[in-house]
């Protein structure tokens, strides 16, 4: 930032050139001089490898390592990383807030060209701490780091942090989590990929939660990230999107979840009370089930949303509304607009179907499963009859259970453009065309188109069964 300096009758006045971007910085000469006084501190510090953490952290005189920039920036700053590999010797941590109008930004210079590495000991297993915390801090933004091989979750929000955002990073070979946000609020983790996270060692010994992970928190979203590459169940973790304990108010969307071992996106109250969460517009295949909703020991989900995502070749269930554990009480569950396609070839005779509806508490209200399809799945659709369950104009293709079909099913091949290749949009004369019915329904469709279209061209605009709207 470019800065005019003018003294008038002793007083100093700082004017500001530009008050965009950091590559001038450097103009403050290093060291500064003795009176401090007449120049205003510098707003942008850099990291390079070839740096000194006793210099002053301008361009021309960077810091070594990113945990010097992170512990002295205060609101307003911006960290920016130069490309190379960095080694920390201890946790990255933030050690001021930004504000809302000036968060603290640390970024690399060049997308995913900072590599912050942990060489797979830092942090300890046994410390379930972060390479990078951000804890009770708040209004800071991680953008573009790339974070390897850390002893345990690669980047961590805790303890009561806010308006935090991570975006267009990536992790690879974290020992948990990839990202971590728990007990937190205003949370974004935006466009990030996180490759074979959850690889601490340990067995079933190891709780390493799962590769994104939302725990206890309040008002988030997790979209546009694609997280991949855990067919290994080397510890108790490795869930693809977990939404997890007293979260609410969240949304988790458009993201990319595949070749996992585990399920690929999950959302658990456990103990707590989760509430208002939507899920939509994601993709997850290859994994061994696509998406569950659950209350493992016995906490409350109410007004979960289900809906625009497409689930394909998952070894067990595509949608399952478990009631496995404690089975704990579900309110207003609707599944809707949804594709599942191939899934249940892996698994024995109770969860190998698209739709599995085993949840079984006398308490559960209020279950919607409307307008989706469920096609050549092993078998289409398990319930157990339950009275609460509104089982309401699915199209069904394929084997199906003696539980049923419920009302107005539409019982005919959904023709796909092409399955064989995973394009699941609808062809021309699909049944799904113009045939959705009822509420909840969705106002735009997976790739965002509006809903609803005139797709058979009668002059009546119907949205379709399914994630798709044909156009």
């Amino acid at each position: 930032m470019k800065k005019e300096i003018i003294t008038i009758c002793g007083f100093v006045l700082i004017t500001l050139l530009s008050t965009f971007g950091c590559k001038d910085s450097n103009v403050i000469p290093d060291p500064l001089p003795k009176d401090t006084t007449t120049v205003k501190k510098i707003t942008c510090y850099y990291v390079s490898t070839t740096g000194n953490d006793l210099s002053s952290g301008s361009k021309q005189y960077p810091f070594v390592s990113v945990n010097k920039a992170a512990l002295v920036a205060q609101a307003g700053d911006t960290i920016v990383v130069k490309t190379g590999t960095y080694k920390p010797t201890a946790i990255i941590t933030f050690a001021n807030s930004g504000t809302s109008t000036a968060p603290i930004l640390l970024m690399s210079e060049e997308k995913n060209g900072a590599v912050i590495d942990g060489q797979t000991s830092l942090p300890t297993i046994a410390s379930r701490e972060g390479l990078i915390i951000i804890s009770g801090k708040s209004n800071i933004i991680i953008d573009g780091l790339r974070i390897i091989n850390s002893g345990f979750f690669g980047i961590l929000i805790r303890d009561n942090a806010s308006n935090v955002t991570v975006k267009n990073c990536s992790t690879y070979n974290t020992g948990a989590s990839g990202i971590c946000a728990a007990n937190a609020s205003f949370i974004k983790v935006l466009n990030n990929s996180v490759q074979r996270a959850c690889y601490a060692p340990g067995g079933l010994t190891v709780n390493t939660s799962e590769c994104i992970t939302m725990a206890s928190v309040n008002t988030f979203e997790v979209a546009y990230n694609t997280v991949f590459d855990r067919l290994i169940d080397v510890n108790n973790g490795g869930e693809g999107i977990d939404i997890k304990n007293a979260c609410k108010d969240g949304k988790v969307h458009h993201n990319i979840v595949y070749d996992l071992i585990r399920v690929g996106l999950y959302v658990d109250s456990y103990k707590s009370a989760l509430n208002n969460i939507e899920v939509y517009s994601n993709t997850v295949y290859n994994c061994s089930s696509g998406l569950n909703v659950a209350c493992e020991e016995g906490g409350t989900n109410t007004d979960v949303k289900v809906y625009n995502n497409l689930i394909y070749n998952c070894t067990r269930t595509g949608i399952r509304l478990a009631g496995y554990l404690s089975d704990g009480a579900m309110y207003n569950i609707s599944v809707y607009n949804n594709t599942v396609n191939n899934c249940g070839y892996g698994a024995g005779p109770w969860e190998n179907c698209g739709m599995l509806v085993e949840a079984s508490n006398v308490l559960n209200t209020n279950f919607i499963i409307r307008n989706n399809i469920f096609s050549n799945n092993k078998i289409q659709i398990r319930t157990k009859n339950q009275s609460w369950l509104t089982l309401n104009n699915n199209l069904i293709f394929g084997a199906n259970d003696a539980s049923g079909t419920g009302t107005n099913t539409i019982i005919k091949d959904p023709l796909f453009v092409d399955a064989s290749a995973n394009n699941f949009r609808l062809k021309v004369g699909s049944p799904a065309i113009d045939k959705a019915s009822g509420t909840p329904s969705s106002l735009f469709d997976f790739d965002d188109n509006a809903r609803p279209f005139d797709g058979d061209g009668n002059g009546i605009a119907v949205s379709d069964i399914g994630a798709f709207e044909y156009r």
